[in-house]
């Protein structure tokens, strides 16, 4: 899935982040659900434990990349494995908060792979984060819209993702609060590599030297 979002034309990795991504979503409400109710009950700790690794391997492979696509593409997975998380609670609200983060996360991937692909990549000819500098200089407008999907991205507050990931978090909490905790991670994880990507991006300094 990482490769397919990387290494896909724009219109690719928008129907992979925005569509075949939240697949799994109605595949649980439609499948899971109504056929193997016990079983969704049965399998919630270990569907807890493989979403709690997802997130904590998917939010540092995603500090540690300079390429822009390629850190969207784990950004996904990471918010993926927390609205999985939060409609395996068996609770309502985070059963709620994962269709709202999966909507959410749609639009802001989307959204970020466009800028990414169709905007950046379509000037420079280049993936590398370390590529671009001080685009606010010459980019006034996009850095805004930037901005606000990166306020999307890390699920700052007033935004959907926010409320998504609250909820998730909150049903993962009531079903097992170590879960909670560790599966918290991800707030933590997604302010650090998303302001590290915009920061680098939009400021950084326009004279400094380009890879």
């Amino acid at each position: 899935m990482l490769k397919a979002h990387v290494e896909s034309p724009l219109s690719g990795s928008i129907i992979l982040a925005a569509i075949v991504l939240k697949l799994s979503l109605y595949g649980i409400f439609r499948l899971i659900l109504p056929l193997l109710p016990k079983a969704f009950l049965y399998y919630t700790y270990i569907v807890f434990l493989i979403a709690i690794l997802t997130i904590i391997y998917a939010s540092l492979s995603t500090l540690r990349t300079i390429d822009i696509k390629e850190l969207i593409a784990y950004s996904s997975v990471s918010h993926a494995a927390v609205y999985l998380a939060g409609v395996f609670s068996n609770v309502l609200q985070g059963i709620q908060g994962g269709v709202l983060l999966g909507l959410a996360h749609g639009f802001v991937s989307s959204g970020l792979f466009i800028s990414a692909g169709g905007v950046l990549y379509d000037r420079s000819g280049t993936r590398l984060i370390t590529y671009y500098r001080g685009i606010a200089q010459m980019m006034p407008i996009f850095s805004i819209l930037f901005f606000i999907l990166s306020l999307g991205n890390c699920g700052a507050p007033l935004t959907l993702n926010f409320v998504g990931e609250f909820m998730s978090l909150y049903g993962v909490f009531e079903r097992l609060p170590l879960a909670g905790v560790l599966a918290s991670s991800s707030i933590v994880f997604s302010a650090a590599y998303t302001i590290f990507m915009f920061n680098r991006i939009v400021f950084a300094g326009a004279t400094s030297k380009r890879y």
